[in-house]
């Protein structure tokens, strides 16, 4: 019979990494909206993003990252994954703001290696999501039988 209490308290401390995670990335996208709030008029001419763009960005990315941080700290169901694709959609917008935005020749050069590494992150992010929901309907399945004793 399998250790089912030893299987919990690894999904436990996992998901209290993965709430910690979220809610960190919700604080700083909200510190990124409200620094966005209160950029002064000679830095906004200095700053190649548009402020209330980068307000709307900030909020929204906070909003799910607080939700995201919420379900994982309840226990919901799916939680891990709909975590798992928020930071794969993060990544993806963080690159696509620094292609967009980044002026400096620093930021243009290492876009490359930033991609390479997004798209791996993002591999590997996905692999799990796959395996785990796999991992997910085997286990249902098997709490949901009943022993043939």
């Amino acid at each position: 019979m399998p250790d089912y209490p030893r299987l919990n308290a690894a999904k436990s401390r996992r998901s209290r990494w993965l709430t910690g995670l979220a809610a960190l990335l919700a604080i700083f996208q909200a510190s990124a909206a409200w620094r966005a709030l209160s950029v002064t008029d000679e830095m906004r001419a200095l700053v190649s993003l548009p402020v209330a763009l980068e307000f709307a960005a900030g909020a929204a990315w906070a909003l799910l990252w607080t939700l995201a941080a919420l379900g994982l700290w309840q226990g919901r169901a799916r939680a891990r994954f709909y975590a798992a694709y928020a930071g794969v959609g993060f990544a993806f917008y963080s690159l696509g703001r620094l292609a967009i935005f980044a002026q400096a020749d620093y930021d243009r050069q290492r876009l490359p290696f930033l991609a390479i590494i997004i798209f791996a992150l993002s591999i590997i992010l996905m692999i799990y999501i796959n395996r785990s929901s796999k991992v997910h309907a085997t286990e249902s399945m098997e709490h949901g039988r009943k022993s043939k004793n």
